[in-house]
């Protein structure tokens, strides 16, 4: 979550409180929701108090701006994303479990709201933050791609995965493979169609980079027949 002190009241010694900090994610998930529904340049700040039934005004005193607004929305729909693939990087698994939990962390925040709209605002609607903001959050986004491609480095050096494989390029497949499925813009997928997703999404990837001709199944590989 981004720290509240950026738009809350300047006096010097305010301090949220846990009251404040309820209402304040209540907010972030209201603009959370209307973006996604309505986008960035099509919502107002009308909409947003609409939704949590205020006056306009009031907004003001959690996000200044629609631009904070945005800002404050796509970084936290990307810090969860970051703290979590650091804890499944510093797991003693193997790197093939590793790989298919970074993708159920991708993908499993679109199972329930207000989840799935920070991940969709952050990434339809990040590149319209206005300078300086923009740039916070695309530095947020690097340090994620920075981890995937840290997991593919790893597996390589512990023999799990293809001596040859580019771990750049992998990390940019994975991204592209799982963000396909988050900026579509047809009917959102339902609980059932991620699980399966996920599971998919795993045999396909981790099939692609493990080292031998084992076949991954449920996220585990094949041990190759002694002939």
């Amino acid at each position: 979550m981004s720290t509240p002190a950026t738009a809350a009241p300047t006096t010097a010694r305010w301090e949220p409180t846990p009251r404040w900090e309820r209402r304040y994610r209540e907010v972030l998930d209201a603009v959370a929701a209307v973006f996604a529904e309505k986008g960035y340049a099509g919502a107002s700040t009308r909409d947003i108090a609409e939704r949590l039934g205020v006056r306009q005004a009031s907004l003001y005193y959690y996000l200044p701006s629609k631009e904070r607004a945005l800002a404050a929305v796509c970084e936290f729909g990307v810090k969860d994303f970051i703290a979590n693939l650091e804890e499944i990087i510093a797991r003693r698994n193997p790197a093939t479990d590793k790989l298919r939990q970074a993708i159920a962390n991708h993908l499993a925040p679109l199972r329930t709201h207000p989840h799935a709209d920070y991940v969709c605002v952050f990434l339809r609607h990040r590149h319209e933050l206005p300078e300086g903001s923009r740039q916070a959050v695309a530095a947020l986004a690097r340090t994620y791609q920075d981890l995937i491609e840290r997991l593919f480095r790893e597996g390589i050096r512990a023999g799990e995965f293809r001596a040859d494989l580019d771990p750049k390029l992998a990390t940019l497949a994975l991204l592209g493979l799982c963000n396909s499925v988050i900026t579509n813009r047809g009917a959102p997928p339902s609980a059932a169609m991620i699980d399966a997703m996920i599971e998919e999404y795993a045999r396909i990837v981790v099939n692609g980079v493990v080292a031998g001709s084992g076949v991954v199944r449920g996220g585990v590989p094949a041990r190759r027949r002694k002939s």
